[in-house]
């Protein structure tokens, strides 16, 4: 009896310890398990963090800069034909010193007019920037209708062609808001541009008449008296006669009785038809008593006379 109760506790003993064996074992695996699942977890969450970057983040991470492709110049292209070039780029203005250029000093408007004003005035004036006159063979005329009278005799012949330059310059010259008119004398007759009526110097006007001055031929004898006669009578289409009186010719064919009478004739025309009218005459290499002649008629009109040393053609 004693033997069998000792085998029973030696056998309830021995049980008792592969229970607790068992437990232990079966905790201490679990916890292997669980350890292992929370570092595997722990590492998934982490590489999740790491790839989607938290924005609170301290560390940012520096990308390398990627490659700059490289630049290739622009091609030269020629420009056209009338398109200006520009050579110098350093020389343009950026907008802030195109502004700045283009805003005044610190001034008030009026006085910006009043500066304006004053300027345009003092330029009329003393004809500084501002010039509306009548030039031929230097001869300069400070006047807006003009009539041009020239002689086109055969004696003309050798310096004709200059004076057909010196014509069209002074035509082509001439501003839009002036008037101008043409008369040839030569072969005791008259050759005009126009029908009595200034023209006005507009631009197809100015090429008419510079085609009709290309017409023109000398020839025959001088007939002076006849084309300033018929200069003192024009008029524009208010009535007004030209200012001034161009008359132009290397001589006059003139018997001593006529020679007396000839300028005494033509200020008595000018008195008649055109008082305010001035004759401006210009000698092409004249004989003294020519010369004498022109110099009186400028003269008695208020006008001036020009001597030109005659080129022959």
């Amino acid at each position: 009896m004693a033997v069998l109760m000792n085998e029973r506790i030696v056998c309830r003993g021995g049980s008792g310890s592969v229970k607790f064996f068992a437990w232990t074992a079966s905790v201490v695996l679990h916890l292997m398990v669980l350890t292992a699942f929370a570092v595997f977890k722990f590492s998934q969450c982490e590489a999740r963090g790491r790839e989607r970057g938290s924005p609170m983040g301290s560390v940012s991470r520096v990308r390398k800069p990627a490659r700059a492709a490289p630049v290739i110049p622009k091609p030269k292209v020629k420009n056209s034909a009338g398109e200006q070039s520009i050579k110098d780029a350093d020389r343009l203005l950026n907008s802030n010193q195109v502004l700045f250029a283009a805003r005044p000093a610190s001034q008030d408007l009026v006085d910006l007019v009043k500066a304006a004003h004053s300027q345009s005035i003092s330029s009329l004036s003393s004809g500084a920037g501002w010039r509306q006159g009548i030039e031929f063979f230097g001869s300069v005329a400070e006047q807006r209708k003009v009539c041009y009278v020239v002689d086109c005799s055969g004696s003309m012949k050798g310096v004709f062609g200059r004076v057909r330059e010196e014509l069209k310059e002074s035509i082509v010259k001439l501003q839009a808001d002036q008037y101008f008119y043409i008369i040839f004398f030569g072969g005791d007759k008259l050759y005009e541009c126009g029908d009595g009526r200034l023209l006005r110097a507009t631009g197809q006007a100015k090429s008419a008449a510079c085609d009709f001055v290309d017409s023109v031929r000398p020839a025959g004898r001088t007939n002076a008296v006849a084309g300033l006669e018929r200069a003192v009578q024009i008029r524009d289409a208010g009535g007004v006669g030209p200012s001034v009186v161009y008359f132009l010719t290397d001589g006059f064919e003139l018997a001593d009785e006529n020679a007396q009478s000839f300028s005494r004739i033509i200020a008595n025309l000018r008195k008649r038809f055109a008082p305010e009218s001035r004759i401006n005459t210009i000698g092409f290499w004249p004989q003294s008593s020519d010369r004498e002649m022109l110099e009186a008629i400028a003269r008695q009109s208020g006008g001036e006379f020009t001597f030109v040393a005659g080129r022959r053609d």
